[in-house]
């Protein structure tokens, strides 16, 4: 014990040292056990994805990125009719292929020189399926005003970029649920009798999920499955983000992602669909949000409201 601690008394080393042993212990184990769940499960899910874990500040609203243009295309759009009741397949206005503002051969070079070793595996996979699907999903777009950059995400994340099985097998790239209904079997021993399925699925197969027997809907391809993703975000429960996040923006949110609480409208929607319930994994929106971060999707976006 120093001269100094033997002038305040013997209590004031204990003290001292008590105060110390709560600073360099107790808080970081109260911080650590109070926030466990969403370190780890941020880490943990981020770490098995071919994303960054961080955003990157890439963004660009579409004033910056494209000019004063960009504003009055967005206008156009959010006021041409977005119906969906009218669609007939062989009259689809056929989807943008070839893209002016989203290149596959930048984003690949940019991950190539900047995304960890350990993360490569599975980028090409992803940037297949964004080529195979970006049409499809800007054709979506122009009907429902959902942003392809959010659809895409989704799609990748939920059908593991159309390798999961319900993407290959069902053609189900969203995990879009058949419904239970209100004279199912209660005693747990549900057969596919006791589901509904939307018009657009041709059945249901079942795959565990929260619950053994949850049942999936299966859709002849997968044009229907990203029109049934498109109608489903139409609904209620979801439908309030069109309006209220328009393509090409920041906005403020209520609960942050990533430690950010102003953030791009993609991530808004992201935030948006998880806090909607549409999914159960509790780091859905930052999953969602880095896979668009990562892979730039907000640029595909771009291409429908300047076309």
């Amino acid at each position: 014990m120093s001269q100094n601690d033997n002038d305040h008394g013997p209590f004031y080393g204990i003290g001292k040292g008590v105060f110390l042993a709560l600073l360099l212990v107790a808080l970081p184990g109260y911080l650590i056990v109070t926030y466990y769940e969403r370190i780890e499960g941020h880490l943990s899910e981020l770490s098995d994805l071919p994303v960054y874990d961080q955003m990157q500040g890439h963004f660009k609203t579409g004033a910056e990125e494209l000019g004063g243009l960009f504003v009055s295309k967005l206008r156009q759009y959010y006021v041409a009719d977005s119906s969906l009741s009218f669609f007939k397949p062989n009259n689809e206005a056929p989807p943008i292929g070839r893209t002016r503002y989203w290149h596959r051969a930048t984003v690949a070079s940019e991950l190539t020189r900047t995304l960890p070793s350990h993360k490569q595996g599975n980028v090409q996979a992803y940037l297949d399926y964004i080529e195979k699907y970006k049409g499809v999903a800007l054709a979506e777009m122009r009907h429902s005003k959902i942003p392809a950059s959010v659809t895409l995400a989704q799609g990748l994340f939920e059908g593991n970029a159309g390798r999961g099985y319900l993407a290959a097998k069902a053609n189900n790239h969203f995990g879009i649920k058949c419904q239970l209904k209100p004279t199912y079997r209660r005693d747990r021993r549900m057969t596919d009798d006791d589901f509904d399925h939307h018009s657009l699925a041709i059945g249901c197969v079942q795959r565990t999920d929260d619950y053994v027997w949850d049942r999936f809907e299966v859709y002849p391809s997968a044009s229907e499955s990203f029109r049934r993703h498109s109608i489903l975000l139409q609904g209620q429960r979801y439908n309030w983000m069109i309006r209220q996040y328009e393509i090409g923006e920041y906005y403020t949110i209520s609960r942050p992602i990533l430690g950010k609480s102003y953030v791009p409208y993609y991530a808004a929607w992201c935030v948006g669909l998880k806090q909607s319930g549409y999914a159960t994994a509790k780091n859905y929106a930052e999953m969602i949000t880095m896979i668009i971060e990562t892979y730039q999707l907000w640029k595909i976006d771009y291409e429908l409201i300047m076309a």
